[in-house]
C-alpha cells in the first residue's frame, strides 16, 4: 500500500494508528507519494543514527523542488551535514544550556501564571487552551531568550498560524529578502551590530561572536538559525503543550491523579510526548543505497520518518496504544529524534511543559469540555483550532 503521513485528513480524522500497526506489521518500509515511509522503530533508528546516509531535507515543507535549492548559509540546522553541523549544534547547546534554563524557570512560571490570570478572569468562564495557554508560552520564552522585545512572541505566533514561519527565501512567491521571520531577525540584528557597549548574554549574541573554522558566522545564517529555533521551539512546541493540555481536558481523572500526586508530572511529559508525538513523521532523503527491511532504497530516495507509529511499535513497547504512567522508562521514546542529532530544545521543551501543567494544577481546580464545540483529534496538528475549556479556579 501507499501511505501519506502528510495527509491533511489526518487533520480532521486523527492520525490511523490501525493502519499504521498494519503496516508495522505487514510492510514496514512501504511506498508514500514522495518516496518512502518508515514505520518501525529499529529501520527509524538506523535512519536517525546513520546521519550520514540519511540526511535531513525540510524543502518539501516549503514546496521546492530540491535542497540543491537551498544556499548553504540558508540550510536549517538539522539539514546542515557534518561535520559542520556539530559545530554549529554546539552554538545551540551553548543557547540552551543547563545554567541557562535554570535562570529561566522563575520566569516561565511567572508566564504561565499571567497567562492563567486573563483565562480565569473571562467573563463568559471560557478560555481557549491553545492560544491563551499553551500556544504563548514557547513564544514569550524564546522572545526573551533571544532578548528581543515582548512584541516579537505575537509576531512569532502569527507567524506559525499562517504558516510564513515555515518559509524560505527561494520558495515561489516568498519576498527575496526572505519571509517575514527573517526579515524581523535581521533588522534586529543590523540594530544589535550598530549597538555600543556590552550586550547582553542571550542566543543573538551567541551566534554574532561565534566562529567556526576561523569564520564568523553570515548574517543570513545568523537569521536561518533564528528562524529553526523558532519553527522548533515556538510551532512544534506549542503542538506539544497544546496536547497536554487537550489530554487533561478529556480525561478528568487523569487531571486528578496527576493533581494529588505531583511526581507523577514527569511521567505524564513523557508519555504524552511517545503516545501523542507533537511531530508524527520528518524527512531525509539518502546519499546512497541502503536496504531496509529487506527493501532497497537507492541514491537520493526521500524518506518519510514516522516517529509517531514507532512511538507505538509493539515490538518496544507493552500496550503502545494505552496511555500510561508507570512506563519502566518514560524517556524511551523518539519524539526529539535520536543519535547525534537529538533536538537541542528537548530540555527547553520538557522545562515548558512541566511548568504548564503544575501551574495548571497549582491554580485551577477542574475543567470541563465545552458543549457543541468541534475539537481536534489527538494528536493533531493543531491549526489554528481553539480548545476551549470551562475553568473552574481553586479556592
Amino acid at each position: 500500500m501507499i501511505f501519506d503521513p502528510r495527509d491533511p485528513q489526518h487533520a480532521v480524522d486523527g492520525v490511523p494508528f490501525e493502519t499504521l500497526a498494519r503496516i508495522r506489521a505487514e510492510e514496514p518500509v512501504c511506498p508514500s507519494p514522495q518516496g518512502w515511509f518508515l514505520s518501525r522503530r529499529d529501520e527509524i533508528m538506523t535512519c536517525l543514527e546513520e546521519v550520514t546516509t540519511f540526511i535531513a531535507d525540510l524543502s518539501g515543507m516549503s514546496e521546492l523542488s530540491d535542497r540543491a535549492e537551498v544556499p548553504e548559509d540558508e540550510l536549517f540546522l538539522s539539514e546542515i551535514e557534518e561535520p559542520r553541523h556539530g559545530r554549529v549544534r554546539r552554538l545551540y547547546n551553548s543557547c540552551f544550556a543547563r545554567h541557562r534554563l535554570a535562570k529561566l524557570g522563575s520566569f516561565v512560571e511567572d508566564t504561565c501564571n499571567r497567562l492563567l490570570d486573563r483565562l480565569l478572569a473571562a467573563e463568559d468562564g471560557a478560555a481557549d487552551l491553545h492560544i491563551g495557554y499553551a500556544m504563548p508560552i514557547p513564544s514569550l520564552v524564546l522572545s526573551r531568550m533571544m532578548g528581543l522585545p515582548t512584541e516579537a512572541a505575537q509576531r512569532f505566533m502569527e507567524w506559525s498560524l499562517d504558516g510564513t514561519l515555515m518559509q524560505r527565501t527561494p520558495t515561489p512567491g516568498v519576498d527575496p529578502g526572505g519571509p517575514p521571520v527573517q526579515q524581523y531577525f535581521g533588522a534586529h540584528l543590523a540594530r544589535r551590530r550598530q549597538e555600543s557597549g556590552e550586550a547582553p548574554k542571550d542566543v543573538y549574541r551567541t551566534l554574532m561572536e561565534a566562529e567556526i573554522d576561523g569564520q564568523p558566522l553570515s548574517d543570513r545564517e545568523i537569521v536561518t538559525q533564528l528562524q529553526f529555533m523558532v519553527m522548533a521551539g515556538v510551532h512544534t512546541t506549542r503542538t506539544f503543550l497544546t496536547h497536554l493540555m487537550h489530554r487533561l481536558l478529556f480525561h478528568p481523572e487523569l487531571f486528578r491523579t496527576l493533581a494529588e500526586d505531583r511526581s507523577l508530572v514527569p511521567n505524564y511529559i513523557e508519555e504524552s510526548l511517545r503516545h501523542d508525538s507533537p511531530v508524527q513523521s520528518t524527512t531525509r532523503r539518502t546519499t546512497r543505497g541502503i536496504e531496509l527491511a529487506g527493501v532497497k532504497l537507492a541514491s537520493g530516495d526521500w524518506v518519510e520518518v514516522g516517529l509517531g507509529s514507532a512511538n507505538r511499535d509493539e515490538r518496544a513497547y507493552e500496550d503502545p496504544d494505552v496511555f500510561r504512567l508507570d512506563r519502566e522508562d518514560p524517556r524511551d521514546h523518539l519524539a526529539f529524534g535520536a543519535g547525534s542529532h537529538i533536538c537541542p530544545g528537548a530540555a527547553l521543551a520538557r522545562l515548558e511543559g512541566q511548568t504548564a501543567v503544575e501551574v495548571l494544577l497549582d491554580r485551577v481546580a477542574e475543567m470541563s469540555p465545552v458543549e457543541g464545540v468541534q475539537y481536534p483529534p489527538l494528536p493533531s496538528s493543531l491549526s489554528d483550532l481553539p480548545i476551549p475549556a470551562r475553568l473552574v479556579a481553586r479556592a
